[in-house]
């Protein structure tokens, strides 16, 4: 007779155990990826990292005035913030968001 009801007690607790991640799960994927959109790098590393594979060596550190100039679009001799911050993607390349859709029918509020 114990062991029915020990188990009766133990199920619940396995049932809430089941959902739980592992401590070494890999972290949830930014929400824009699952779109594959991903942010542009930014433009002083796109200048720096001549060979593109995310590192700056030596060698591009050593060409790094050099490839600071790329940035200047007036040609002024100077970088000012607009020229060296990433550019911000027209609203219409963005991806719709869930809640702003029209064309979804409203969800009625809760009793």
């Amino acid at each position: 007779m114990k062991n029915p009801i020990r188990l009766l007690c133990a199920l619940p607790l396995l049932a809430l155990a089941l959902p739980a991640q592992p401590a070494d799960a890999a972290p949830p994927s930014p929400p824009d990826s699952a779109h594959g959109h991903r942010p542009p790098p930014p433009p002083l590393l796109v200048a720096l990292d001549a060979n593109h594979d995310g590192v700056i060596s030596a060698d591009e550190i050593a060409r790094a005035s050099t490839a600071l100039l790329t940035l200047d679009k007036n040609h002024d001799g100077q970088l000012t913030p607009d020229e060296f911050r990433p550019a911000h993607p027209p609203h219409g390349d963005r991806p719709p968001r869930p809640e702003m859709d029209d064309s979804a029918p409203p969800i009625p509020p809760a009793p």
